[in-house]
């Protein structure tokens, strides 16, 4: 297969360099971004939204990002930042070795919904990230930074102390819970998704039993 010469947008890195200020109006920028999607959807996103919903002028959200496919890059990448953040967190918060990746990774996408706790990416996270993967599909290249964090995360899965086979297992009800109820495919009854979460749980713990 011949290389793709379509290079991936590069996410804008402020122009004011490691400027605090800079820094912090970006983030404004994306939190804003974030918030017309969660509520309007990917159809709103244009300078002209994203730049009334943070209260700018249009021009600074050039001066941060010159094209729609640069913001929506930087989106992304900050999101696979979230993630793997709230990932990491779970692992450190959890004593038990034996498959404790696979729990972090099962906490971070759903929380703890047996005891009422939300995924700790936060509320916005699901529709929003759903919503900009989806339609970066169309443009594989972009997802690069997507790809790279689940073969890390696969990595860690697989040297997790349990069945690399039921580790993947784990994994894979777990994409397949996130991604169906993101892109808007199926809304699980509260109750049986539960179940289903608790049950992967256990696994992490004790995993069924795979055939060689």
């Amino acid at each position: 297969m011949s290389e793709s010469k379509t290079k991936m947008p590069v996410a804008a890195v402020p122009r004011d360099g490691d400027n605090a200020r800079g820094l912090a109006t970006r983030s404004r920028l994306l939190d804003a971004a974030e918030r017309l999607i969660a509520r309007d959807g990917l159809k709103a996103l244009t300078f002209d939204n994203v730049a009334a919903e943070a209260g700018v002028a249009k021009g600074t959200v050039l001066y941060h990002f010159e094209s729609k496919d640069a913001l929506s890059a930087a989106m992304l990448e900050r999101f696979v930042t979230r993630f793997d953040i709230a990932w990491g967190d779970a692992i450190a918060s959890d004593p038990e070795p034996k498959g404790r990746a696979a729990r972090a990774y099962l906490t971070a996408t759903f929380g703890d919904p047996a005891q009422g706790e939300p995924p700790l990416t936060g509320a916005d996270f699901d529709p929003v990230n759903g919503a900009l993967t989806a339609a970066l599909a169309e443009t594989p290249e972009r997802l690069e930074p997507v790809r790279l964090q689940g073969q890390r995360h696969q990595q860690a899965l697989v040297q997790d102390g349990i069945d690399p086979a039921a580790a993947t297992l784990i994994r894979a009800a777990i994409d397949g819970l996130w991604f169906a109820e993101s892109y808007g495919l199926m809304r699980y009854d509260p109750a049986l998704k539960a179940r289903v979460i608790a049950t992967l749980k256990e696994w992490t713990r004790n995993p069924p039993k795979i055939e060689a």
